[in-house]
């Protein structure tokens, strides 16, 4: 049996796992969108007492992976692995909390419009999402705001010196409208920034020096800092 400590998940996964396990409802089932090795869905079938993990991978290796070590780890039963791509053949379930972690925004905006496309509006309501984008975060926020998504919670997280972002979201229907810096630093980040958490502040630090980068060379993120800089969050 796996000692339940951060070591086993890295320090990025374990921000994810802790943010996809908040919330005052038991989490039953946990869909994990390329799952890599299957760690996360491992560590929450030990610790958090779901009662099923669906890991889902484009790649047959990695599925594999995750096969094998969740089936050595005596959990066969209550896993299902899937070689596909993103949610394409896993059927929703009431309650579901998935999980993207290490995936790229704009993939993940693609995963997210089949799903919505295809799914009945009152299940997707009851689903849980948990992204934790490796690029594109500003089109992604932009996304969720315009197709109905809810951020209802982001945080940062810093592993080896790098800082990763990690949103929540919940699926409303309503379109919502947002200011430029809420698509590019984020609602809740802009709340907890504000806050002065320590490892967010360093976050806007990494994010402040990007943006006044890309602001030569793109209207929008230079508008956006002239936004921030009249007031204007």
């Amino acid at each position: 049996m796996i000692s339940p400590t951060e070591e086993f998940l890295s320090p990025r996964l374990k921000a994810v796992h802790d943010m996809a396990m908040s919330g005052s409802a038991p989490v039953y089932r946990l869909i994990d969108v390329g799952s890599d090795h299957g760690h996360l869905s491992l560590y929450s079938l030990i610790n958090d007492g779901i009662k099923e993990a669906v890991l889902t991978d484009i790649h047959e290796a990695p599925a594999k992976r995750s096969e094998q070590t969740l089936r050595m780890y005596g959990f066969a039963d209550k896993t299902k692995v899937y070689c596909t791509d993103g949610l394409d053949g896993v059927e929703l379930k009431d309650g579901d909390v998935v999980v993207m972690a290490g995936l790229g925004g704009n993939n993940m905006i693609d995963i997210l419009t089949r799903v919505v496309q295809r799914e009945n509006v009152d299940l997707l309501k009851t689903v849980t999402w948990v992204l934790q984008p490796q690029k594109s975060s500003d089109r992604l926020r932009a996304f969720l705001f315009e197709t109905g998504f809810s951020i209802v919670d982001e945080n940062a997280s810093e592993d080896r010196g790098l800082y990763y972002l990690i949103i929540k979201a919940v699926y409303t229907g309503v379109p919502s409208k947002y200011t430029l810096a809420q698509k590019y630093y984020g609602p809740v980040i802009l709340r907890r920034i504000e806050a002065e958490e320590p490892v967010v502040l360093s976050y806007k630090e990494r994010l402040d020096r990007r943006f006044e980068m890309s602001s030569r060379g793109e209207p929008e993120v230079k508008q956006m800092l002239e936004e921030i800089s009249d007031g204007k969050n």
